[in-house]
């Protein structure tokens, strides 16, 4: 009995085989390649032997390491650009928008280290036409998140800050992560999310000061009661008609 052949590839079959496997593989061992040593420093005969490939293999996968590196900022970017969207496209308070965002940022950073870390190291290497199409890219993902703390300062939800710098500070903590996360650490990235959206829900203060004038307002009412204590206090008959439980 002959052995029954392969089933052809179709739209409800898309082809995911040993091809798209070895691809993402190759992504994979490069953008750890390219996080320890660094790009330029790296050569596709390392990759290949770390994938467990020829080179000649290697190339017919990647027929460059520029384009190598193109694609790892591509599929950063396309990761970046759904979550976000798919965030800020629902029907949620501004508040409850940026908090899922932050959790989105950190979690994603955390998942995709290796990767992240080339996202934001090597950018200088790109060809040129690539580099401004990750700088267009950027630019739309800060916009998309400042639109929400617009939204919220309108709604009243957040205070009157400079959006632009709010998103400056919330992104630059966030994305700082990649510097300093180590996956065997103690906190888990849900758990730096959580500190994070607190921190910037709250502040960093226990207990934030009083404004001047309502330090002022606190002071004059604590006269106010000072002086209508030693008015009573001076009134004639008013101590004993206290005290015998009489009006005055």
């Amino acid at each position: 009995m002959s052995r029954p052949r392969a089933r052809a590839a179709t739209p409800e079959h898309p082809r995911r085989g040993p091809r798209a496997l070895l691809q993402d593989e190759i992504i994979r061992v490069a953008a750890l390649c390219f996080s320890e040593m660094g790009y330029r420093a790296t050569t596709l005969d390392t990759i290949a032997a770390k994938v467990g490939v020829s080179k000649v293999t290697l190339y017919k996968h990647v027929p460059s390491k520029e384009e190598l590196l193109c694609r790892m900022f591509e599929r950063t970017i396309q990761s970046f650009r759904a979550g976000l969207r798919q965030i800020v496209e629902q029907s949620l308070p501004a508040d409850e928008k940026l908090q899922r965002i932050i959790r989105y940022q950190v979690t994603l950073l955390a998942a995709q280290l290796p990767l992240i870390r080339v996202f934001f190291s090597e950018e200088g290497s790109l060809p040129a036409a690539m580099a401004r199409r990750v700088a267009r890219e950027k630019r739309e993902y800060d916009r998309a998140i400042e639109a929400v703390l617009r939204e919220g300062i309108a709604e009243g939800r957040f205070r009157k800050l400079p959006p632009t710098l709010l998103v400056f500070g919330l992104l630059g903590m966030c994305n700082w992560l990649h510097k300093w996360y180590q996956p065997e650490g103690p906190l888990a990235p849900e758990e730096i999310a959580m500190v994070f959206v607190d921190l910037l829900g709250r502040g960093y203060l226990e207990q934030a000061p009083e404004p001047e004038s309502v330090a002022i307002a606190k002071r004059l009412d604590a006269i106010d009661r000072r002086l209508a204590t030693l008015e009573r206090r001076l009134t004639p008959g008013a101590g004993s008609a206290a005290r015998h439980g009489r009006r005055v």
